[in-house]
């Protein structure tokens, strides 16, 4: 299961505590960065604990630092204290924040794109290119393609490596709105998900946009509310299902291989 931004809301808290009464099997949460609002505050976090400790007493917590949990540009060091994340990145980021782990057939990358790309692509070739995994997932802050800001660098320093090795979702949060993509590859969209990637936008906080513009490539798009995904793994599937706050079906994907 994992969230977008949730920027300590006591309202994702609630959503939090539903979802895991409601999904009681869930192996792991992942959060896609900007976990509190000012990253230097020991407040904010003990707040985000505080919420969230009924789950997290229980199952494990496996997070990308986002912006905000990067302060102003004064380090994370504080993210750093609090958890206790795999050190198996690269070596030119800091340890944890970074990293990579397996669970069943699928391996995820756990990205802190809040550091240099380019000192990380050649481990995220690595572990895309060694790995024999049935299904590969990557979560990092900045979301490559939406309609506000897109991460053109991110396109082009480590778009054709998840193109090349079969990334089967990229997953993202910062533009407070929610986006799925159509499989894409190369920067366009294709007509089947073995050809190509998905890429997510989502958020545990509330969106803030009037207007959300226009994207080609997305399949579903909302300007408007609070989200969590529940993924679902076999050897040849993958059930994805997003919910809202009040715990509504939103989107659905299957994939099958």
């Amino acid at each position: 299961m994992w969230f977008g931004d949730t920027h300590r809301d006591p309202k994702w808290a609630k959503i939090l505590n539903d979802a895991d009464l409601r999904h009681p099997e869930t192996a792991f949460y992942s959060i896609a960065g900007d976990i509190v609002t000012t990253g230097l505050y020991r407040t904010e976090w003990d707040m985000f604990f505080g919420y969230s400790k009924d789950v997290f007493s229980n199952k494990p917590l496996m997070p990308v630092p986002g912006n905000h949990d990067r302060q102003d540009g004064l380090g994370a060091w504080m993210y750093y204290q609090l958890f206790s994340l795999p050190t198996n990145g690269p070596e030119k980021v800091d340890p944890e924040s970074t990293y990579a782990f397996k669970y069943g057939n699928a391996i995820f990358l756990m990205i802190d794109s809040t550091q240099p790309n380019e000192a990380q692509t050649q481990w995220i070739k690595d572990q895309l290119k060694n790995s024999n995994a049935t299904w590969k997932f990557v979560m990092f802050h900045f979301p490559p393609f939406n309609f506000e800001e897109p991460y053109l660098d991110i396109q082009q320093e480590w778009g054709g490596l998840f193109d090349t090795y079969h990334v089967d979702m990229v997953m993202s949060g910062h533009i407070h709105y929610y986006m799925r993509s159509k499989p894409m590859n190369n920067g366009k969209v294709v007509d089947s998900f073995k050809d190509g990637t998905v890429y997510v936008v989502s958020i545990g906080t509330n969106g803030n946009h009037d207007d959300i513009g226009e994207e080609p490539y997305a399949e579903k798009r909302f300007k408007d509310g609070q989200f969590y995904q529940y993924m679902t793994l076999t050897d040849k599937s993958l059930k994805y299902t997003t919910y809202n706050q009040d715990g509504e079906i939103v989107d659905e994907l299957l994939i099958k291989k």
